[in-house]
């Protein structure tokens, strides 16, 4: 091949959040074409799906790094014309003094200031919060922050004001404010339209990237806001479900900066884990063949089960622990509130329809309240008091296990963090316990409990026959 031949020339025109192949090799078409294109499971078959337009010859600016480090093995050359300008105005905010940036704190800042865009995976607990505020107080440009949860939105927002002296706007839960730095919900811009945004922003930046609402939400999104500047905050930077990884990339870029959880446990910054598997007895066999039905049955409605994770929450309680037990159910956790009250215990259920939530939160925090049975705390809500977490929903989703438990990981004055995860017999329950100790051991490595490794075979292939055969 000659030098014209052997490489690849982008256009990503001003005000776009694509990139446009101007000239390449024939076969590159195809290459990259295939290098962005995955098949999505729909039980019985899998569909090809691809974020790469062959017509427009077009791919998000989130993948350029991708096709770049392929192309680059293969010996040809990709050459980027950005002709995007950075729009939006000074914030000219004020960092709050008090707030002193840790050392990996610093090397993600400086990490995503040289980058320009990509997710910054920091576990939870690891204040990236304050990570992300830090990002937009040096770049001092008009700013969009992201978020899908009320909660959210409005912790964002008091962390805005606190962190760097300026007011936030607020889009979202029935406002519509704009500020030169604006927290929106993604429910909200994408329900009417972020052509209603009447600010220019410099920077746009993802909360929870790993989750914010689905990936087919959140790519669309992505792909209709073009600024140059694009970030995404993430504990979890992975996802269940094949190709959705690759459209968060699309829309943002790919991983500029990671710290593990192990590694600033090490350092003191997160609350050593300790690790307790509940036991009890069950006689029960399961009737239903229909999923919901049969988790009614074996997990919400277990009066033994109910009773088992009751009384450890009553133990910890006792010994001076901030409890959160987490359920999937309403109807569970309004149980479960039920038999602790019975046991004299100060406890109270949130979720997302509690009218008086955030009064039973400051509650919570201040000590009023020993127990808090929740479907809500799993994505970013802070609430540093928490020393104990009891997960009692069930499920085997990794993300959900670890942003659920991180809640109980800030540092507590030397005291280690609890753990508490149910052991159901039944065979597909026990699958579910088995991928929740494995997100627990991918996450927090050498800290996950080896005896619990060794009992379970968890990390080794005997796990899964051992799964089978129950």
């Amino acid at each position: 091949m000659n030098t014209v031949t052997n490489t690849i020339t982008l256009r990503i025109p001003d005000g776009s959040a694509r990139a446009y192949i101007v000239n390449a090799p024939p076969k590159a078409y195809f290459l990259i074409e295939n290098l962005l294109t995955y098949k999505r499971d729909f039980g019985k078959w899998k569909r090809a799906e691809t974020i790469y337009d062959p017509y427009e010859r077009a791919l998000p600016v989130g993948v350029i790094p991708r096709v770049r480090e392929f192309f680059r093995e293969k010996g040809i050359r990709v050459r980027v014309r950005d002709e995007r300008t950075v729009k939006g105005v000074p914030i000219n905010g004020e960092w709050n003094e008090e707030i002193k940036l840790r050392p990996y704190q610093q090397r993600g800042v400086k990490k995503a200031l040289k980058a320009g865009m990509g997710v910054l995976a920091l576990p939870v607990g690891s204040g990236k919060t304050i990570v992300g505020l830090r990002i937009i107080h040096e770049l001092n440009i008009s700013s969009l922050i992201i978020v899908h949860t009320k909660e959210l939105l409005y912790q964002w927002a008091e962390q805005v004001e606190r962190v760097l002296g300026v007011k936030p706007g607020i889009v979202g839960d029935n406002n519509w404010e704009e500020r030169p730095v604006t927290v929106a919900m993604i429910q909200t811009l994408l329900s009417r339209g972020v052509d209603k945004l009447s600010l220019d922003y410099g920077v746009v930046m993802f909360d929870e990237c790993h989750r914010t609402s689905a990936a087919e939400k959140f790519f669309e999104l992505g792909m209709s806001l073009p600024q140059k500047y694009r970030f995404g905050l993430s504990a979890t930077p992975w996802r269940r479900v094949k190709g959705e990884e690759i459209k968060i990339e699309g829309a943002i870029g790919p991983i500029i900066y990671e710290i593990r959880a192990d590694t600033l446990i090490k350092e003191g910054f997160l609350a050593r884990p300790r690790f307790k598997v509940l036991r009890y007895e069950s006689e029960k066999v399961p009737f239903s063949e229909r999923y919901k039905e049969f988790y009614e049955e074996m997990v919400m409605n277990h009066h033994e089960r109910n009773r088992a994770i009751v009384s450890e929450a009553v133990r910890l309680a006792k010994k001076g622990h901030r409890v959160l037990i987490d359920v999937k159910r309403i109807e569970h956790g309004e149980e479960l509130v039920k038999m602790l009250k019975e046991h004299g215990v100060n406890a109270e259920f949130l979720s997302s329809q509690t009218p008086n939530r955030w009064e039973i939160l400051e509650a919570y925090r201040n000590g009023e309240i020993n127990v808090l049975v929740s479907t809500l705390l799993k994505e970013g809500v802070d609430i540093p008091e928490i020393s104990a977490i009891i997960l009692a929903g069930g499920g085997k989703s990794d993300v959900m296990t670890i942003q659920t438990i991180g809640r109980a990981l800030r540092p507590k004055n030397g005291k280690n963090a609890v753990i508490v995860d149910v052991l159901d017999d039944d065979p597909l329950l026990f699958t579910h316990f088995i991928e929740r100790q494995k997100a627990l051991l991918g996450y927090y490595g050498k800290y996950y409990d080896r005896a619990l490794m060794n009992e379970f075979g968890i990390g080794e292939k005997k796990s899964k026959k051992r799964a089978k055969s129950r």
